[in-house]
Formats: structure tokens, sequence, C-alpha cells
């Protein structure tokens, strides 16, 4: 009888563990807020390319052109935050004060990082004229496109740079991230594919609007797991954890 009765009192305890405040259970739905809670962040930050998309979208003339160039000037600063904001996620879960970090870390962005935003429209804009001057021509859409994918990888490599509190000179912060990219070179392409994959995952009928509530933070923290998997060459200082 004794046994008997240990056995309901041991599920009872376990299951009071489990649903603690400070329990396993409370601290996977406080990780996941925190999580919706970047995206939604870093989301916010979109709303000028999210507004030109869906008010005036791709277009062959000066102002769309222009206008496309100039909705994409916050993704520099909102991918730097949102790299602070995810390694937070990682080496904290639950515990991590991450939308705090973002808008930190976008505002930090904002301030140091106007040059790789500036650079990015700048980039597109070129881009953009390329195909709308040329864009019958195959050989310049897939140039286009592997300009483009080029841009996007260097520019997630100067914000791995600089969010792992690397060399904070524009000079300096770029040569670092050409470096390590050079010497790891599928790093990059994973980066490229995580973020098709976030892409492609937000088409998806009825789940994709869910799904991109929770993507950014999760290509975030898949950038930072590959880098550390793939052993991204990296210098000691820009190793540490924010």
């Amino acid at each position: 009888m004794s046994t008997t009765s240990a056995r309901p009192a041991g599920v009872l305890a376990r299951a009071r563990a489990l649903l603690a405040l400070d329990g396993p259970l409370a601290g996977t739905v406080l990780a996941v807020f925190r999580y919706f809670t970047v995206s939604v962040s870093f989301l916010a930050c979109l709303v000028p390319l999210l507004a030109f998309t869906a008010l005036v979208g791709w277009q062959a003339t000066h102002v769309a052109v222009w206008l496309g160039a100039a909705s994409l000037l916050p993704v520099a600063p909102a991918t730097f935050a949102l790299l602070r904001s995810s390694r937070l996620l990682l080496v904290e879960r639950g515990d991590a004060a991450a939308g705090r970090a973002f808008w930190s870390a976008f505002a930090y962005g904002c301030r140091h990082l106007w040059w790789a935003a500036v650079t990015t429209s700048a980039v597109a804009l070129v881009l953009a004229y390329d195909l709308a001057l040329f864009g019958g021509s195959d050989a310049v859409v897939l140039l286009v496109a592997a300009g483009a994918a080029l841009a996007v990888a260097l520019l997630v490599g100067v914000c791995v740079v600089a969010a792992a509190d690397g060399p904070h000179g524009a000079i300096e912060t770029v040569t670092a991230a050409v470096k390590a990219v050079v010497r790891r070179p599928h790093i990059a392409l994973s980066w490229l594919l995580l973020i098709a994959a976030g892409l492609a995952a937000t088409a998806i009928p009825l789940l994709g609007p869910t799904l991109a509530l929770f993507l950014p933070a999760l290509i975030g923290a898949g950038i930072h797991i590959c880098n550390d998997a793939l052993r991204l060459a990296l210098t000691d200082e820009t190793r540490h954890t924010p």
C-alpha cells in the first residue's frame, strides 16, 4: 500500500515541478515569447519595405526604383539588432531581455552602421536600374541575382562582425567580414539558405503569416548556430558574447 500511494505522490510532485513558475514548461513558454518579441520588433523595422512592396511594388520607373532603395535603409541596423538579440536568446533563453536589447542595438546600429545602411540602398539602387534597363537579357537577370545574393551575404557578414563587438570602423569591419567569408564561404551559403528557407516558409498557405512572427529570430539564432558549429574565422575579440 505504501508503494502504491507513493506513486501518485511522485507523479504529483513531478507535475508541480513541471508547471512551476520557474519550471521547464514556463521557461519554454517564456523563451517562445522572447523569440516572438524579437521577430515582431524586426518586422516593425521593415515597415517601410513592407509598405513599398504592398503599395508600389517592382516597377521599371525612377520613382519606384528610388523608393525601393530608400525603403531598405533600416535593413542593416535591424539585421545588426536581430543578431545581437538572437545571441542573447541562445545564451539566456527565457531570461533574456531580448526586446529591450533589440531596440537598444537598433539605435546603436542607426548611429554607427549608417554607412552599411546607405551602402545597402546604393547597391540595391544599382541592381534595380540594371534590371530595369536590361531586364530582357537572361544574363543580366542572373548577374543581378548573383549580385543581390553577394550583397546579402556581405551585409550579414558585416552585421555578424559588428554584433560580435568586432572592429568599429567601416573599413575594418568590412575587411573582417570579407576575410571571414572568404575563409569559410560555406558559412555564407548557409546564411543564404537560412534566409531563403525563411522567405519560402512565409509563402506557405495559412501558416505563412503565423510563421513570419517567429522566423526572423529563428533565422538569427540559426546564423549564430552555423557560425559556431562551422567555426567562423573571427578573432578572439569578436567571439565574446555581447
